[in-house]
């Protein structure tokens, strides 16, 4: 299976910032591998970079090159060491090509047809208090928002929200940057705005204190994400957390995502599906995978101004699946990785 990839720079519709900082343009890596499409989205707070994935890629190309059936995919993975986004990208590549060659949808192919899927989520990234009520706004045909904190003003940023939308479900997401002090404080007082869901409220090696937050019965479910990656991390975090948000460039891709949705399943635990800012070919091959989960938040295309790609359609919050065999991607130019 011949072996292609190049770096794509992703321009944003808003500059994108959160606690861990702040960006207008994404580097992510495309990948074809056969007749499969692939994606990497490196973020740096996971110690990952497109040159990094690259690095990972190219030592590869023999034993990529050499596979001639592309179901073999768990063979294949425990040969591939390095970045997690570079297994990503390879992973979603070969259930593609998988799937194109039998003919069939991916969700058909992984047993998921006629589950009902969550409703995506639309993240509000941390905003200037002048633009905000502007921004939330224009994200009216989404009923549900993630709202990035990590500031000296978290409370009035949600307060803002809630009184600009007030019938909007909204979820936070602290991106570790809260002490448990901060967490302890804030919460009770997010519950009474109707807040969701609290998502990686502390650091990420804190455990001790997010089981301190668990123990203290907080009136909202708390979910860990920069603490997981693999399901060792879910059996680690399972008395410290209601939740866990599983994400394909996190796990490596889909095998591990569903191995990540199963362990969390059997530590009683629920599960959010999220993304990085991918394109729609990355946030299509999570969303096969999005009636397993509790909660959805697969908006990195609607985050993007020059998605190379067409896939998962979304009404509204509704994420409406491509019919074609594998991911059911498409490229909207020959030039998105011809």
């Amino acid at each position: 299976m011949q072996l292609s990839y190049e770096i794509r720079e992703l321009e944003l519709r808003h500059t994108f910032h959160i606690a861990h900082g702040a960006s207008a343009t994404r580097r992510n890596v495309l990948l074809r591998l056969g007749d499969g499409l692939g994606e990497a989205a490196p973020v740096a707070y996971h110690g990952e970079s497109a040159e990094g994935v690259v690095a990972s890629l190219e030592p590869w190309r023999p034993e990529l090159e050499q596979l001639y059936d592309p179901a073999a995919i768990a063979w294949l993975l425990q040969r591939l060491p390095g970045s997690r986004a570079a297994r990503a990208a390879v992973d979603i590549a070969l259930h593609d090509a998988w799937g194109k060659r039998v003919g069939r949808p991916l969700y058909q192919l992984l047993g998921l047809s006629g589950l009902p899927l969550p409703p995506t989520s639309f993240t509000i990234a941390i905003t200037a208090p002048h633009e905000l009520v502007a921004r939330v706004q224009d994200a009216a045909g989404y009923p549900v928002l993630k709202v990035k904190l990590g500031t000296d003003r978290d409370l009035a940023i949600v307060q803002t929200i809630r009184t600009t939308a007030p019938h909007t479900t909204i979820r936070v997401d602290a991106n570790a940057a809260w002490t448990v002090e901060q967490a302890l404080e804030l919460i009770p007082q997010f519950a009474e705005l109707g807040v969701e869901l609290i998502e990686q409220p502390l650091a990420v090696d804190d455990l001790a204190g997010m089981r301190q937050l668990k123990q203290a019965r907080l009136p909202v479910p708390i979910i860990a994400d920069e603490s997981v990656k693999a399901p060792a991390d879910i059996v680690r975090l399972a008395d410290a957390v209601d939740g866990v948000n599983v994400k394909l460039m996190k796990t490596g891709g889909i095998r591990g995502a569903l191995a990540a949705i199963e362990t969390a399943r059997s530590c009683g635990l629920k599960v959010m599906l999220g993304c990085m800012i991918e394109t729609s070919l990355g946030a299509t091959a999570a969303a096969h995978l999005a009636g397993l989960a509790d909660w959805v938040d697969l908006d990195g295309p609607l985050l993007i101004a020059n998605d190379p790609f067409a896939g998962v359609q979304y009404a509204g919050a509704e994420l409406l699946l491509p019919a074609g065999p594998g991911l059911g991607v498409t490229a909207r130019s020959p030039a998105a990785l011809s």
